[in-house]
């Protein structure tokens, strides 16, 4: 397990839910964390924590967000949408929503820091899907597809970096919806 007292954790979608959780417990032990979200006003509320407004979906906000924060220990995956509606209810802007958060951000956020973890031959990415990514659910088409892109993404980068920087490690969390 990575220790998370003295590191630098950066965390997506870090203003609400999941990410925020998961922000507060890594300050509590001890983690310098750069915490990333649209949501500024959210954001601000995050104690002792440097913050920046990024959407994730742009990948050229993501790339220049990234050369301001510099490297980073940990990188969480944790930004995502959910629509929770029946893929006939779904907008085509909804479905392509889904997708630019859940799964296009995670290749445009690892490529933002990874080089740097290569370079150091040290880190960790943490990918957060869902064990919904495995399961049918109705009126969840877009986000199960996405999940299990996710699942499938985190799971390909593994075998990559333990061929190319078995020095940088990757965890895939599964929750539950």
């Amino acid at each position: 397990m990575t220790q998370l007292n003295g590191a630098r954790v950066l965390i997506t979608g870090a203003a609400s839910g999941i990410g925020r959780l998961m922000a507060l417990e890594a300050v509590r032990r001890g983690a310098s964390v750069v915490a990333w979200d649209r949501d500024a006003a959210a954001l601000a509320e995050l104690p002792g924590m440097e913050t920046a407004v990024v959407d994730v979906t742009d990948r050229e906000a993501v790339y220049a967000q990234a050369a301001r924060t510099g490297d980073v220990d940990v990188l969480i995956l944790n930004a995502g949408v959910v629509s929770g509606r029946r893929i006939l209810d779904l907008p085509d802007e909804a479905i392509e929503r889904t997708m630019d958060v859940n799964v296009l951000a995670l290749f445009w956020c690892t490529k933002a820091f990874l080089p740097g973890m290569v370079e150091r031959d040290r880190g960790h990415i943490v990918t957060i899907a869902s064990l919904v990514g495995a399961t049918p659910v109705p009126g969840l088409t877009d986000y199960v597809a996405s999940k299990h892109a996710a699942y499938g993404f985190a799971e390909s980068l593994r075998t990559e970096l333990a061929q190319d920087a078995p020095g940088v490690r990757t965890t895939v969390v599964l929750p539950q919806v």
